[in-house]
């Protein structure tokens, strides 16, 4: 290795302190939830889903997607772990499983290389970095319709891929490697060799497939650091016609300057006229990469840029936004397609005093006494409050947006609304002309997973319910919720039990249906006390939308389905198998261009398990 590249190399390496060890107690000896969820297996799987509770609908039909991360290594985030996808099919009163591992050209990568160059490195529990290689892109968030029995896969620090939902193998990234922007400051992007494959991009978890045109909207975002380098920060707002080249375009204010994100942007809000870029709580601290355990807290606000679509202009190099911060924090964020009058409805979770970026660390402080358990870090912290549902509305003006804040509503139950997490609705991920019902995943709140350092971290944050004198010392079970967008009320709910881990909620219409509340929620469920004596803990319970509170319908395991952490799924009527891609990224002269500057390993990888499946 030349000099310069070993130092440049070097320059993003660090190493995690290590931690003293106390004679104090793990508190996961006592704890009634399911350790299993950390794992989940690394080979293909599939079978019969059997019906172990209840009976299986005569009208569900269709498919379910979904994506889950594993963790690799202790303190590794789960949500953020190696990616895999499930497929369950409901054909013919008979329920199927196929299940694989997402196989991005950095994840197959990592499987390979072992040199202490070339290897991932696991930096503050978040993000694999290799000093020779870049980014680790697992593309776990979500899979997505992009209509015409095609489908996507999307992931915030990591290119967009499209995949074949038959095969669940994966076809192509979307965009050519020149059409998205390095993420990272310039400061930074100085020290990364130029002999990279896998770059930093970050984009959003939930790019949006418009089936009324035909388009996807998405963005490329960075520059900056949290609030460090604004003057070098960017968004670029990206139109893709799903065959050629991006169309895109800077966000700038009305001044001229940059728009910028200081945290995540999770979600997008799409509208007939209009288009909403989100900074949604996630903040990842600037030292977390060098191994601190710094907690900065999420910012208890939600900022959000507003473009005209009308102002879309093919050519023109910028696209002016409107700037709005409104007065509350979430992660997922929806907003009526309809937006007449220039006025646009939002429904999003409430956070509150809760960090979805924060995993447990090992053997650190618990707040109630005791320490990590080796076995959960990496699992996602309790929240330090209860949290709750949101609608505002935003109007835009011809110069300007405006919150109408008369019709902000807050919804929240200190028994149902503790760790809000994904929404399900029907027509997943494309907005409907009005919301009328959504159905929310509370996973719960465990005081066995409250860290001290988040809890002091939160201990001033505004609008808490509880104090972190009063917080309670007893498990909340995970809650489905049903929210009546019409009267802003929680209409229904299920709490599980306490053994339970709910996650991942999908909307499946039942057949011949058309009312939003006309159907089934799937979700995913981990329990310590399997159901049956043919499940391994990891099962699909059934609920019928209309009616939550009489509990699952049914409930389907099999002990060969073995997944971990589950992220957001997709509802589709029908999957066929694709023999033509009208669509692939030429990502062949990216890698054979690097490859002479690479180690015999990396090359033997790309020439045997990457070009293979890609070109």
């Amino acid at each position: 290795m030349k000099r310069r590249g070993f130092i440049k190399a070097a320059g993003l390496v660090s190493t995690i302190p290590g931690v003293t060890l106390s004679r104090e107690v793990s508190a996961a000896s006592s704890s009634s939830f399911p350790d299993s969820i950390m794992y989940g297996d690394f080979s293909a799987t599939s079978g019969t889903l059997n019906v172990i509770q209840g009976q299986l609908p005569s009208d569900l039909y269709g498919h379910v997607l979904m994506a889950e991360g594993i963790p690799l290594d202790r303190n590794h985030l789960t949500p953020n772990g190696r990616g895999a996808i499930s497929r369950i099919d409901f054909q013919n009163n008979d329920v199927h499983f196929t299940r694989k591992m997402i196989d991005t050209h950095s994840a197959l990568m990592q499987d390979k290389v072992s040199g202490l160059f070339d290897r991932f490195h696991l930096m503050g529990g978040m993000i694999y970095v290799s000093p020779n290689l870049g980014f680790m892109n697992y593309c776990n968030t979500a899979p997505n319709y992009m209509g015409d029995n095609r489908f996507a896969l999307s992931y915030e620090g990591g290119v967009p891929y499209e995949f074949d939902a038959h095969s669940l193998e994966l076809i192509s990234p979307i965009g050519e490697p020149d059409e998205w922007k390095t993420s990272l400051p310039p400061a930074a992007d100085f020290f990364a060799p130029d002999k990279w494959l896998f770059p930093q991009v970050r984009t959003t978890g939930h790019p949006f497939f418009d089936l009324e045109t035909g388009n996807c909207i998405t963005i490329n975002y960075g520059g900056n650091v949290g609030t460090t380098g604004l003057r070098n920060s960017f968004i670029r707002l990206i139109q893709w016609d799903r065959l050629g080249r991006f169309k895109s375009w800077n966000i700038v204010d009305r001044q001229g300057n940059n728009a910028f994100l200081v945290a995540t942007s999770h979600s997008l809000g799409v509208t007939r006229n209009h288009i909403l870029v989100f900074e949604t709580a996630a903040r990842v601290e600037n030292t977390r990469l060098l191994g601190t355990h710094i907690v900065v807290p999420q910012q208890h606000r939600t900022p959000v840029w507003v473009i005209r679509k009308a102002d879309l202009i093919h050519g023109r190099e910028n696209v002016v936004a409107d700037y709005l911060e409104l007065d509350f924090d979430t992660s997922d964020i929806m907003c009526n397609y309809d937006d007449s009058g220039d006025e646009i409805t939002l429904y999003g979770q409430y956070l509150g005093a809760m960090d979805k970026s924060e995993p447990q660390y090992f053997w650190e402080r618990l707040q109630f006494g005791g320490r990590v358990d080796s076995g959960i870090a990496g699992y996602p912290v309790a929240p330090v409050d209860v949290g709750g549902l949101v609608r505002a509305r935003i109007q835009v003006l011809p110069d300007r947006v405006r919150e109408i804040t008369s019709d902000f509503k807050l919804i929240r139950d200190q028994h149902l609304l503790w760790d809000m997490n994904d929404p399900a609705y029907r027509g997943h991920f494309q907005f409907p002309e009005s919301f009328e019902h959504i159905y929310w995943s509370a996973i719960g709140y465990r005081p066995e997973h409250l860290v001290r350092r988040v809890a002091y971290a939160y201990r001033n944050y505004p609008g808490r319910l509880f104090t972190n004198d009063d917080l309670p010392q007893q498990s909340i079970p995970s809650a489905l919720v049903h929210m009546d967008c019409r009267t802003m009320t929680i209409s229904d709910s299920y709490q599980f039990p306490e053994d339970c881990v709910m996650r991942t909620p999908q909307f499946m219409p039942r057949r011949g249906s058309s009312a939003q509340d006309d159907g089934y929620i799937f979700t995913a469920v981990v329990r310590k006390h399997p159901s049956g004596e043919t499940s391994n803990g990891k099962e699909c319970w059934l609920f019928d939308a209309a009616n939550l509170s009489q509990g699952p319908v049914c409930i389907l395991a099999n002990d060969h389905w073995n997944f971990a952490t589950t992220n957001h799924a997709l509802w589709t009527e029908s999957v066929t198998p694709q023999w033509n891609y009208p669509y692939k990224a030429n990502y062949a002269d990216h890698f054979r261009e690097k490859m002479p500057c690479h180690s015999r390993k990396v090359r033997e990888a790309v020439e045997s398990h990457i070009l293979p499946r890609f070109s």
